[in-house]
């Protein structure tokens, strides 16, 4: 089992070749092991510039530093190595590493878990570190700084805090029982039970934009074979993802692209032709229903028809009510309806409130991204920077919520002590989202997730 007392390393660069690469250490061997390599311990916090030597030879020229602990990303010493970005060099002196007494190549985010244990940083910080890593656009950067600069952290903790200072009013409630209750008491508690809600409740009315911004928004591609789905994705992309073929039915599996849209990722999925007809076979089949289920699984469902069906509105009804048969709930995500092939006017079937396209010459295809475009940005734009990022976090917040309103729902005079544990569970459940209690079935979940030398 790894420990905590063990000294740890990890290459915290890509691997591969490339102009550096830095090896991270951490742990109480740290300085043993510079000296070792180095013949002597820089000076805490600054670059030393110095020969890398191992057991048979320099192997090296290189920049070192040295953290003293606490002071130090993960509260113990640490140490850099600022080699040349060899991968054989790289690998050499890892091999080195682990041979050393004590020393281990690191787990997955156990620089950053290390963090938490040692109180560098909260467990909503460390999920922010996580984000910064995989932001791929410029909301989910800014996104994950706000929460790595503690933005999440400071307020529930201060929600928390409010939450205790409540409970020591009740407290004296409770120990005077049978004496009058003073007014300003009451007022103290009701006011605050309704000024924690509302902000709460704030918190929750953005969370769904935080989760967009974090996730990315989901966008399936659903209709008939042949309706021009993966020509469509092509010509969205400016990429050929998709086979594009007369042939009806080509796309079986889906196709998932990915763009990135005013500052939000966009994920993409072209779907297999959905059709009931008896010549089905196993395979379209199943690409049939993954392409339901992909359809169920996103914000926003492209509803392509080709615009010379005998039918359009028959078509359309069809591929909605094959949708609702396998939503338990019967909510439908949101369908824009997109008549297709414009450029072929074969028949005169418009729809005004439809948009018509054409993926093969570009009609239609400037409105349609607008459109996209504007129906994300009511999601998202418009409210302040969302507070809540994970589902993690709207959980905790709802459930402290949950217990701050059954307690609006109990009477001062008669339940204090009942009122005083609704206020327990709720700062129990805020705590959870800074690490502060009962985490530690959380820890493996969120650290495993983070590259192996963060």
């Amino acid at each position: 089992m790894n420990t905590i007392n063990e000294t740890i390393f990890a290459l915290a660069t890509p691997p591969g070749r490339s102009a550096l690469q830095i090896i991270r250490i951490s742990g109480e061997g740290s300085a043993r092991l510079l000296r070792k390599m180095t013949g002597v311990l820089p000076k805490p916090r600054s670059a030393h510039y110095t020969e890398i030597a191992l057991d048979y030879g320099p192997v090296d020229q290189a920049l070192v530093l040295f953290f003293k602990g606490p002071a130090s990303s993960t509260g113990e010493d640490m140490a850099e190595l600022h080699l040349h970005g060899s991968p054989i060099l790289g690998r050499m002196v890892m091999e080195w590493i682990e041979l050393q007494p004590r020393c281990r190549l690191a787990d997955h985010g156990e620089f950053s878990r290390r963090a938490f244990l040692n109180g560098k940083i909260n467990l909503d910080q460390a999920e922010g570190i996580a984000d910064l890593i995989d932001a791929d656009t410029t909301a989910q950067h800014q996104q994950a700084i706000r929460q790595l600069d503690g933005v999440l952290s400071d307020a529930t903790e201060n929600w928390r805090m409010q939450l205790i200072a409540l409970s020591g009013e009740l407290e004296a409630l409770i120990d005077f029982a049978d004496e009058e209750l003073p007014a300003d008491v009451e007022n103290r508690v009701l006011s605050g039970i309704e000024g924690l809600s509302a902000a709460m409740q704030n918190a929750l009315n953005t969370a769904s934009s935080g989760l967009i911004n974090r996730d990315g928004f989901k966008i399936a591609i659903l209709g008939r074979p042949n309706a021009g789905k993966s020509t469509f994705l092509n010509r969205w992309t400016g990429d050929e993802r998709a086979i594009v073929s007369d042939e009806a039915g080509t796309t079986r599996d889906l196709v998932q692209v990915s763009l990135d849209l005013g500052g939000i990722a966009v994920h993409l999925t072209d779907t297999a032709g959905i059709r009931h007809d008896s010549d089905v076979g196993q395979v379209e089949e199943e690409g049939i229903r993954r392409a339901l289920k992909a359809a169920c699984d996103a914000q926003m469902v492209l509803m392509l028809i080709d615009h010379r069906d005998d039918d359009v509105l028959a078509t359309y009804a069809t591929l909605l009510q094959a949708l609702r048969d396998i939503i338990p709930d019967g909510v439908v995500p949101e369908i824009i309806p997109v008549l297709t092939k414009a450029d072929i006017l074969e028949k005169n079937t418009v729809l005004p409130e439809w948009l018509m396209i054409s993926a093969e010459t570009g009609i239609g295809m400037v409105e349609l991204d607008k459109l996209i475009r504007e129906r994300i940005s009511a999601l998202t734009d418009g409210m302040e920077a969302p507070l809540l990022t994970r589902h993690r976090h709207i959980s905790a917040v709802t459930q402290a919520a949950d217990a701050l309103d059954r307690a609006a729902m109990l009477s001062l005079h008669d339940a204090p002590e009942l009122i005083a544990e609704e206020f327990r569970l709720a700062a129990t459940s805020l705590g959870r989202i800074s690490g502060r209690v009962d985490v530690e079935d959380l820890l493996d979940h969120i650290f495993t997730s983070f590259c192996i030398g963060k």
